[in-house]
């Protein structure tokens, strides 16, 4: 590899992290977060406080001519086992992945603890030279762990992304950050994304898709020309809420984004099939004898208030007609990105494997920025 002489590190000014919203001070550099530092006190738990910091759909982006490119980093885990992935994308084009085994990871235990220290790694790649002077180059970090960004090197000089494609702001469960997907770029959401010509904004939080004010607060805050939340799974799985609640919750989570996008498409993402959960209530519990997702709720509790995934699919429909003045506002039922028949590729009985979230990214490209879709691009003036 030829000499890397140009050098920056993060935070930088020559290169943008994309996705990431705010930024903590790490050991070695600094950690992405998805949501802004203002929110980090209200954040209820440091199981939360941690999903935040994983880089589903966050990226390092740069403008090159640059025939060699290299990302030091130190990646945080907490699967012992699980692999991380850094992917190459280059004008659009993914040409390269390289892998940090979790033995060059440090990994946490549940309580935050470190049960094994590693220092940053580097991985690099190779830039295909093209016939025009500088490529879009995006190094999209690893959407199962949380990262400390370190430096970034390069045999030639590079600068900012000069990016003008609109802007998708996505808000989901674990079903949206994709731990399950094969690699960054292969979760649905930033399928979808490529497919639609769109830049992502991945809000994607394991376990806590359940309306937090300053969730919606930051997606009104946010500059974006699309953007879709997905809710459901997460209210059943923890018995969060009742019904009573929930139908409040969503209207003020709608409220509160339009307040900042009074015109700009907006998609309600219900929840995909989950067996155990279909009928019965929360909370949910994973078999240890199976590792199969199971409802540790109590049906008798149905007829006072809890819920359901039917449930939530009863209040979301009644939530969405009872806005029925706003045409940009839109509702999606979860069955049509994933539908029952295929709850087979649903290998804990609750997440979609890489294989399923390969198909509901394209199926949510083809309903939301076909022609004529809520994202098309003449579906609505920039907000």
């Amino acid at each position: 590899m030829n000499e890397l002489r140009h050098t920056t590190r993060f935070p930088s000014a020559a290169a943008e992290v994309v996705g990431a919203l705010g930024f903590a001070p790490g050991r070695y550099g600094v950690a992405p977060r998805r949501l802004p530092d203002w929110t980090r006190r209200q954040i209820p738990d440091p199981g939360f406080d941690f999903v935040v910091g994983m880089t589903s759909g966050v990226r390092v982006a740069v403008t090159t001519g640059a025939s060699a490119i290299e990302l030091e980093l130190a990646v945080i885990g907490i699967a012992p086992g699980g692999l991380a992935l850094v992917e190459l994308v280059v004008d659009g084009e993914r040409l390269d992945a390289v892998s940090i085994p979790a033995d060059e990871q440090t990994l946490l235990a549940a309580d935050g603890s470190s049960t094994q220290e590693r220092p940053p790694a580097r991985v690099s790649f190779r830039l295909p030279r093209a016939d025009r002077p500088t490529s879009s180059v995006e190094l999209w970090l690893p959407h199962t762990t949380a990262v400390e960004l370190v430096a970034l090197r390069a045999d030639a000089p590079f600068e900012p992304p000069r990016d003008t494609r609109r802007v998708w702001l996505h808000h989901g469960s674990s079903i949206s950050q994709c731990g399950e997907a094969s690699g960054p770029t292969r979760t649905w959401p930033a399928i979808a994304a490529a497919r639609g010509g769109v830049s992502l904004r991945s809000l994607g939080f394991s376990g806590n898709a359940v309306g937090d004010p300053f969730v919606a607060r930051t997606i009104r805050d946010h500059p974006a020309e699309a953007i879709s939340i997905e809710i459901g799974i997460n209210v059943v799985n923890g018995d969060l809420m009742r019904r009573r609640a929930f139908a409040p919750v969503l209207h003020g989570v709608l409220d509160t984004i339009r307040e900042g996008h009074p015109a700009t498409p907006l998609v309600v993402l219900g929840p995909i099939p989950c067996p155990s959960l279909e009928s019965m209530p929360g909370p949910t519990v994973i078999d240890p004898a199976t590792g199969q997702a199971a409802s540790a709720g109590n049906v008798r509790e149905l007829d006072r208030g809890a819920m359901s995934l039917g449930t939530v699919r009863e209040v979301l429909h009644e939530v969405l007609s009872s806005r029925s003045d706003d045409p940009l506002l839109f509702g999606l039922d979860g069955r049509e990105l994933l539908p029952e028949a295929e709850v087979g590729d649903l290998d804990d009985g609750l997440h979609p494997n890489a294989a399923a979230y390969e198909r509901m990214g394209r199926r949510f490209a083809d309903y939301a920025f076909a022609p004529g879709g809520p994202f098309s691009p003449s579906a609505a003036p920039r907000s």
